[in-house]
This record gives structure tokens, sequence and C-alpha cells, in this order.
């Protein structure tokens, strides 16, 4: 066990002037305070950071945000406002980012550039005003604070919905954060007074927590991310436990950048101390797919201290461009034991997670942890009654399925389900669900999540029955359902998996049988084009790529090709942006916008599916990497008319067009001579063609879409997948 550190406040004074250097500065406040109803959260951070343009002038940019937290009602609502400085910084880090995917870079600077902020981000009204004696801050006369000659500080925000006029006096002598030469340091008990309005303006008093700090430039390769607990006990002590890493966003690894525990005794001696802090009850924002804990441990054995901490409610998540995309700032409840003897008290976690996107294909993998948890929602591991009678339609007469072996349901209804959503898919129609929520600020909330994974069910029902009627051995880098389970049974159990949205409906819009209705009908429009498509699927090309052949023509067989193209898969996310569109309250035109667009990206999806079937397919791992899902050319050595080959017809001389249909029409080619044709239409241009199709049908519909939408972190992302989409890149 390790000593604690013994440090008098003398040697941890405190300055919170504003800095002429470069680099970052901020002020926070977490607070805690009561009215007549209850106790609530409120955090507030002013943020100044200046660095010099690629010329050299100096730039500029100061932020404010506040969040307040509210357990009666588990919302969590706020303004965030930014100056011009803010966009234009943004802009000059994302040029000179070499680590951010290149897609979501040109979103971003594309978005910016028209001047616009995603919201929640506002543009302050009025410029910001740094005072020359103190600490005096006007930011755009949204958001002011001020240090008293008494060394209180005067905190007050006049937002367009919220604000707040505080008093702060510091109860104990300021203390550093960190040991080091670190430039942050912490009051960590301050008495409020004051009000706070909203739908109405009440008094209120409370406690708070005051950190200061300033570093160096943001970005770099190695990107920093940390955890902090704040803590207030009730027996006078308070306790800061800060854990960094450093975090390579290419990799997606990272590296421990130590932990410092520091407490502050009830007559404010600080002490740094050796501590541990593990964190639990992981939750995912729907809105970043950031992963936070929400349960912590802190141990501090030099003082016998041992802390369970949990926030008051998840979804304390804090949106904004000043964060990348965002951090929990959640306010937490504590219990356990110091020295032998029971605590409690109240505290804020902040965990800042490393928000650069090296990879979009990796990042929206994030949300196969989501559509797993819904689906074990629908499909559980194990056999139970109750939920075994819902997907047998008869939960209002489980006597039914009284003599029946609930293991055999499970084995033949369940299983084959759940064993092929637990291949390696890509999961972007969950993450598409999700974002076409967002992109009208639509409140995502848990049913939300089960809407999403539905569509992944629907979609892997669907590949289920396609790999038995096309005979597919392999699905997902591994043997296909029916490889697994027989065919019988693959058939039913997909064909099954279609009706899950029904169930899942009725959960979500119990009260609300108009939207039922629509959203029922679109569901049956989407299963409609589904089976149509598969229907020509199974027919098959070859007749229409012979009479290509025959005559030189291509756009015949390029029609049939894109209609089923569009019928068998796009046809599922036009169905899900219309159904989402409805949740979010969308307008008609958006609603039609939304569906062209996320129907171009499905049609881009499988044109370059096709272009990556040349090339063989891989899908990401979460760790970081890609595995084989797909050898070179399956499809072609298959005897498949895909698209390189359709517009190849165009390309290619008659003779080199013919020999290659002659060798590959009947299947079972030989892989030498598959890999040469593969290798040709690459070099003819046929890729080239596919690509700039796909691309041209997304940039189409993102034309029309784009001005009849606010300006979100959903809808730049949105953006960057039809990129993706449009142009997938060789593995």
């Amino acid at each position: 066990m390790h000593p604690a550190r013994r440090e008098t406040s003398a040697q941890s004074g405190i300055d919170d002037l504003p800095q002429i250097r470069p680099g970052t500065q901020w002020w926070t406040f977490t607070i805690h305070l009561r009215d007549d109803g209850g106790e609530f959260g409120l955090t507030v951070f002013f943020v100044r950071h200046q660095i010099r343009r690629p010329d050299g002038t100096p730039l500029e940019s100061h932020a404010v945000l506040w969040y307040r937290s509210d357990p009666r009602t588990t919302s969590h609502e706020g303004e965030s406002w930014l100056d011009e400085g803010s966009g234009e910084l943004a802009q000059v880090l994302l040029h000179a980012d070499e680590v951010t995917d290149p897609r979501i870079k040109r979103a971003f600077i594309e978005a910016l550039a028209r001047g616009d902020l995603p919201l929640p981000d506002r543009r302050l009204p009025h410029p910001v005003r740094i005072g020359q004696d103190g600490l005096d801050l006007d930011f755009g006369g949204v958001a002011r604070l001020r240090k008293e000659r008494d060394g209180t500080y005067l905190l007050e925000a006049d937002g367009d919905r919220s604000g707040f006029h505080l008093r702060l006096t510091p109860d104990k002598p300021v203390i550093a954060q960190v040991d080091g030469d670190v430039r942050a340091y912490c009051l960590t008990r301050l008495t409020v007074t004051g009000s706070v309005s909203g739908e109405r303006e009440s008094a209120v008093r409370g406690h708070a927590w005051y950190r200061h700090g300033s570093g160096d430039h943001w970005r770099s390769d190695v990107e920093p991310a940390w955890e902090w607990v704040g803590l207030r006990l009730d027996n006078g002590w308070d306790v800061s436990v800060l854990r960094g890493m450093l975090v390579d966003a290419v990799k997606g690894t990272s590296m421990p950048a130590g932990v410092h525990g520091v407490l502050s005794s009830p007559d404010g001696e600080r002490l740094s101390v050796p501590a541990v802090l593990r964190g639990s009850a992981a939750w995912t924002s729907l809105s970043t797919l950031n992963t936070y804990d929400t349960v912590w441990d802190v141990d501090i054995a030099s003082h016998q201290l041992s802390l369970r901490v949990r926030t008051w409610f998840p979804e304390q998540e804090i949106r904004s461009l000043l964060f990348g995309s965002g951090i929990l700032e959640a306010y937490v409840s504590v219990e356990g034991t110091m020295a032998g003897r029971p605590v409690t008290g109240q505290g804020c976690l902040e965990v800042w997670p490393a928000n650069r996107i090296a990879d979009i294909e990796r990042f929206v993998l994030r949300a196969r942890d989501l559509a797993n948890a819904s689906i074990d929602e629908i499909y559980p591991e194990s056999p139970e009654a109750s939920m075994l009678a819902g997907l047998a339609g008869v939960e209002d007469r489980p006597e039914l399925l009284e003599g029946v072996n609930l293991t055999d349901l499970h084995d033949t209804l369940v299983r084959p389900i759940r064993y092929a959503v637990e291949g390696a898919g890509k999961s972007w129609r969950t993450y598409a669900a999700l974002a076409a929520l967002g992109m009208l600020r639509a409140e995502t909330r848990a049913h939300h999540q089960s809407v999403a994974g539905a569509f992944e069910i629907m979609h892997t029902a669907c590949l289920v029955v396609d790999d038995v009627e096309d005979r597919s051995p392999v699905r997902r880098g591994r043997a296909a359902v029916h490889m697994v389970f027989g065919e019988a049974t693959a058939i039913n159990a997909g064909t099954a998996a279609y009706f899950v949205y029904d169930k899942l409906l009725r959960r979500t819009v119990p009260d609300d049988e108009s939207l039922r209705l629509r959203i029922h009908e679109i569901f049956l429009q989407v299963m409609h084009a589904a089976h149509a498509g598969q229907a020509l699927d199974i027919a098959g090309h070859r007749a229409a790529m012979d009479e290509a052949v025959a005559t030189g023509e291509a756009e015949p067989l390029l029609r049939r090709i894109r209609a089923v193209h569009r019928l068998k898969t796009a046809s599922v996310p036009r169905g899900m942006a219309q159904i989402c569109g409805l949740f979010a309250g969308a307008t008609p035109g958006q609603l039609l916008a939304m569906a062209d667009y996320f129907e171009a990206i499905g049609l881009a999806y499988q044109i370059t599916d096709d272009v990556a079937d040349l090339r063989g397919v891989t899908a990401p791992l979460s760790g970081g990497g890609h595995r084989p899902t797909k050898h070179v050319a399956e499809d072609l050595r298959a005897g498949k008319v895909t698209m390189p080959l359709a517009h190849a017809v165009a390309l290619l001389p008659a003779t080199d067009i013919r020999r290659i249909w002659h060798t590959v029409r009947d299947g079972d080619a030989h892989p030498a001579a598959v890999t040469e044709i593969a290798r040709t239409l690459e070099d003819c241009g046929a890729v080239q063609a596919c690509e700039r199709e796909a691309n041209g049908y997304v940039t189409r519909a993102w034309e029309s879409l784009q001005g009849l939408l606010p300006v979100t972190h959903e809808s730049i992302m949105v953006c960057a997948l039809g990129a993706y989409m449009a142009r997938r890149e060789r593995e």
C-alpha cells in the first residue's frame, strides 16, 4: 500500500484568467441543485481554443454549453452555443486530420463550409467579450462567468429555452486535479444559490464542483480519452479519480495513461493517493453509438475507501461539435464505506471517449450489438414459454402449446435465426434506421432500438431463404443456415421471421392505430417488392445476357438487373426510411426524399456488392481488421450475371464478351479463368461504370434530401454512409 502524499492548499493556487497562449482553456461547473420539486443536476462548460491558421494568422473559438439532468423525469436537456470561430476551427482541424475516414471528413467539411453547425449546436448571436480585469467572460450575450473580488463566482445564462442566475461561494481551497506539471485545478465544494428558468423560474440552492484547466492543441495521431469521477461524501471528504488513455483511432487500440487519485479532507487538505477505477453496466448511445459504463467502483486502499458509483440514469450524453460527437456527463449517487463506516454522497461522472472515426464501416459495426440485443428480446437464447407463444401467434391462448416440446419449437424456429445473425454482417441497416430518426431530431428511445433491430432480422430472414433458393453453401464467412439446419427448417424459420415486425410494432406503438396501419402498409409493400425481386433473381438473367451478347446492346440487360436490385435489395432500406420518418414526424416532402435517398443507398450497396464480388468480399471485425466472407468472383464462377458483367457488354469487343460469357455461363468455371475475367472487367472500365452509376444515384438523391433536413450529426453521417455505399474501397 502506497502512502498518500499530502499537499497544502498554498501549493496549488489557481489562475483561472483567460490566457493568450495557443491551446485550449476550459471552465466547467457540475452543480447539484434543489428546488421545491426535488434534486437535479446542471452542467455548464465554457471553452476557449486558440490556434494559428495555415497562413499564420490567429484563430480563436469559443463555446458555451449547459445541460440539466433531472432524475424525476429522467430527462436530459440543454443548449449548446458556438461562435463563428468554432466552425472555422473544425474545418482547419478536419483538413489537417489524417485519421478520420475521408468520407466523414468530406461530409462535415461540406456542411461547415455552408455555414451550418450541426444541431444541437447554435451560433452565438453576438461576439464573445473577454474582460481585461480578472475572470470576466461574456459569450455572445448568451452566457456569462465572472469572478468577484471576494472569490465568489457569478454564473448566468439566458438561452432560448432555459437559463440560470447563480452565485457560487467556495467552501474549500483550490487543489490540483492531478500531480505533476499539469494545468488543471478544481474547487471541490462551492455553495450555490440563485434561480433557474425553463418552463418556469424557480429558486434553487445546492453545491457545485468547479474545474479549470488549459491544455495544448486538439487532435493528434494518438487521441486522449479519459474517465473522471468527482464525488462529495457526506462525511466531508471529496474524491477525484481520473483515468487517462491514449487511443489509436486507426488501429482501434488504447494504451493506459495513468490513474490519478486525489482526496480533499474535510479541512481542505489535499492528498494524492493510489486509486482503482472500474466500470461496468455498459450503455450504448443510440445517437453516437458510443458505449459508456454507467456503474463504477472506486477503491482507495490507503484510506480504506470503497465506493459504488451509479448514474442517475444512463441517457446523460452531451452532443456537440465541440466534442467531435458526444461525451457522457452524468450525475451520480454514491454509497460505500470509509475506514469501515458507511458513507453516501453525490457527484459527477465524465467519460470522454476518442471520438474520431477512422473507418466508417467499422463504426457502423457498433450497431451490431444493438441489433443483437433487440434480437435477444425476440429470439431468446433458451426456450421461454411466453416468447415462443408470441412467435407462434398464440400469446392470448398459451394453452395451445400445452404438451408441446418447447425445445423442439425453439430449435427449429429460433436457433436458425440466431445462428444467421451471429455471422459477420455489416449491420448498416440498424445504424441507418437509428440515423434516420436522428436526422429529424427525433428523440431516440429504447423502443427505437427494437425497431432498428427488426430491420436486421427482416434482412437476415431474406438471406436465409435466398441461400436456399440459390443453393449458396456459405453466408457471412461460414456455413449457410440450410447447410446446418436443413432446407425445410431454414425456409420455415426464415419466412416466420418476416412477421416479427408485427410483434414489435404492437409493443412500440400500442395506442396509435392510425400510425400502426400506415407502417403495416409500408411493411407489406416492402415484402411484396422483395419477393418479386427474388422471383426475378430466381428466374435469372441468362436469357437476357444471351440477347445482350448477341446484339451488343447492354441497356435492356442493365434495366432488368436494376429492377431486381431495387425490388430485392433497395426496397428494405426505402421502407425503413419511411417507417422511421413516420416515427419522427416527417413532412410528406421529407418522407419521400428520405425514402428515395435510402433506396439509392440500398441500390448503391448492391451495385458495389457486385463489384466487391470480383475482388472478394470481407466483413469488418469490431476490434479492427476484416475477415473474408466470399472468395474472389464467386458469383461470376457460379454463372450469375452481375452489374460489372452487364456493363462489360458495351465496353469490350464482341469476341471478348462472347468468350467471357461462354466461359462462365454454365457455372463451375476454372478459378484461374475466373480470376483472369475479373481482371478484365476491372481493366475495361466495367467496375468504374458501376461506381459511377452507384455514385450518381446517391448524389442525386442526397441533393434532393439535404435541403429538407436540419443539419445534424446524423444527417452528416448518413451523407458519409451514402458515399461509402457508392464506393467501397478494395480491402
